[in-house]
């Protein structure tokens, strides 16, 4: 039984090793120039999600940070991170007590990687969930132009405004709309909703999705102290659509979706 045994644990722990060997995950993400992120925005949500997700920063460059993260003393790896305004990469430099070989590795690496780039995104206001959700094509379009349905945002705003859902405590610019006062940027901001399109025109259920988004941007300005939002541009899968006057809806049978983003702002 003995010889059966000292057999058959080499075996079953090679076993195990390969059920939790996945290949290797370098994470890239890449988004429009007409998102208008900097650099330096970029290097702050990297160095910021780091921390968080409990990564040690090694290195800050212009284009490339290095991190690394140790967990119990037994697994370790590090990271390069070469990143510009449009983009980012989480790379695998090195390891030890990850089973690396041949182009794989132990699944709680990845599942690191991942988390850290989730919080990446958060940190330059992007939602990774509503991604998610949006990349799954659960929205049929349905608009003339195939893609999209282009609506008046005045009208929009102010049935928001007549209902009610908006109290005028905060005022909406559309990115190339002119805006008396001074302004003074705070950061961006985004809000994507989706609502029952069943049984509505697209005019009906794109104008009840708009206010739901402008009521979730007014109660963020609120929270940090912005009397505005201001260049406003329609953001649908890192799709940024700028209009002095309409915005994007994406209607379908079931379903109808907007999603905006803005920069928090205080105008005097």
């Amino acid at each position: 039984m003995s010889l059966y045994r000292t057999l058959l644990l080499p075996l079953l722990v090679a076993a195990l090793a390969g059920c939790t060997s996945h290949r290797v995950y370098n994470a890239e993400e890449r988004f429009p120039e007409n998102l208008n992120l900097t650099q330096q925005q970029m290097q702050r949500a990297i160095v910021t999600a780091l921390t968080d997700r409990q990564w040690k920063v090694q290195s800050v460059e212009p284009a490339l940070i290095k991190a690394a993260i140790t967990v119990r003393g037994r697994h370790h790896a590090e990271v390069d991170i070469p990143y510009s305004a449009t983009a980012f990469q989480i790379q695998l430099r090195s390891s030890w007590g990850l089973n690396e070989k041949s182009g794989k590795i132990h699944r709680n690496y990845n599942r690191w990687v991942n988390r850290l780039r989730d919080n990446i995104l958060r940190e330059l206001d992007i939602d990774p969930i509503t991604e998610s959700v949006d990349n799954l094509g659960i929205i049929e379009q349905t608009s003339g132009n195939g893609d999209a349905v282009l609506m008046d945002f005045q009208q929009g705003l102010q049935r928001g405004l007549d209902s009610g859902l908006l109290d005028g405590s905060v005022r909406f610019f559309l990115a190339g709309q002119p805006i008396d006062g001074e302004v003074r940027t705070l950061r961006s901001v985004t809000s994507n909703r989706k609502t029952n399109a069943s049984n509505k025109s697209d005019e009906e259920a794109c104008s009840w999705v708009l206010q739901s988004v402008l009521a979730s941007l007014q109660n963020t300005a609120k929270q940090a102290g912005a009397n505005a939002v201001v260049n406003i541009v329609s953001y649908y899968k890192r799709n940024a659509y700028q209009d002095p006057a309409r915005y994007e809806c994406h209607a379908g049978m079931a379903i109808a979706g907007v999603a905006l983003r803005g920069q928090l702002a205080t105008i005097e």
